[in-house]
């Protein structure tokens, strides 16, 4: 008579049990004070010496991406708009940023650019690195000195975190096509990441024609544009995770959503899902998603 609903019960508390086990596939997040609400006011990733952490942080409108070692540096890769500026304050100060080793552009529109003026004012910015053909107009557009500039060309190699390497693979020559536009080829050990900052089909092709592949991850360039992100490169690349940031009153072009989903690519949307995060050592990495504000997210001591 009792066996029945003692059975669903008995299942009841496991199911309780076993969704408080630890998600093998998320890394652990770690709290360094408690919080207000549930807004992640301080997040330590707790890096080990070889890991390296990737970012790319939740913003409404524009794009930017945080990369930081165990040493404490850290690069970061264009500041968003300035409509997304308190998200983007927020989340340096999630990440503790006080010195940025390394501030790349890799355009220099509103979408890039926007928080620049906040950054100079409120973080220590080492140097700043832009296509040597947008130079000077970034120095007119902005109060930068011109000595903390450092301008790149094509086929550049730098080396600024420890062991993690930026190629500039493509830069955007003609005038009235996102003149200056850098796509970057990252590698850290085992991984190569595709960071576009250009969509266009002769960016595409030049990678092709260069040798761009076992790429692990891309940053589709162009906020999703259709003119990008291109068959052929899909084809030679062969990404695993593709990152689309947003911009605001533009819709990702669903030629592309196609594209990546015919290749097997993750799309992962950090304006939608939150930060999205890939911590990685010389061999192995692991990608979870922080929103800025959730009322269900476990941070494991």
């Amino acid at each position: 008579m009792y066996r029945k609903p003692l059975i669903m019960f008995v299942l009841f508390l496991l199911m309780i049990v076993i969704s408080r086990f630890p998600d093998k596939i998320n890394p652990d997040l770690f709290m360094t004070e408690p919080t207000r609400g549930n807004i992640i006011k301080d997040l330590d990733l707790n890096l080990q010496p070889g890991e390296v952490a990737f970012s790319f942080l939740e913003l409404s409108s524009g794009e930017s991406t945080l990369i930081q070692e165990s040493s404490g540096k850290n690069v970061l890769i264009n500041t968003g708009s300035k409509k997304a500026k308190k998200q983007f304050r927020q989340q340096l100060e999630v990440f503790q940023v006080k010195k940025i080793d390394a501030l790349i552009f890799t355009n220099i529109g509103k979408q890039y650019t926007g928080n620049l003026s906040w950054i100079l004012e409120h973080v220590e910015v080492k140097e700043i690195l832009i296509a040597e053909e947008i130079k000077k107009q970034f120095l007119e557009q902005f109060d930068v000195k011109e000595e903390n500039i450092q301008s790149l060309k094509e086929n550049d190699r730098l080396t600024i975190l420890n062991g993690v390497t930026f190629e500039v693979a493509y830069i955007e020559k003609r005038e009235d096509f996102n003149e200056g536009g850098l796509v970057l080829v990252t590698e850290y050990g085992n991984h190569r990441f595709l960071y576009m900052g250009v969509a266009s089909k002769d960016a595409d092709e030049a990678l092709i024609e260069r040798g761009t592949e076992n790429i692990e991850l891309i940053k589709v360039g162009g906020f999703g544009h259709y003119f990008g992100t291109s068959e052929r490169l899909l084809n030679h690349a062969d990404p695993q995770v593709a990152v689309i940031f947003k911009k605001d009153s533009y819709t990702i072009s669903d030629e592309v959503l196609r594209r990546l989903q015919e290749h097997w690519a993750e799309i992962l949307l950090p304006h939608d899902q939150g930060i999205i995060m890939m911590k990685c050592n010389k061999k192995d990495y692991e990608i979870t998603t922080v929103p800025l504000m959730t009322p269900d997210l476990a941070l494991r001591s």
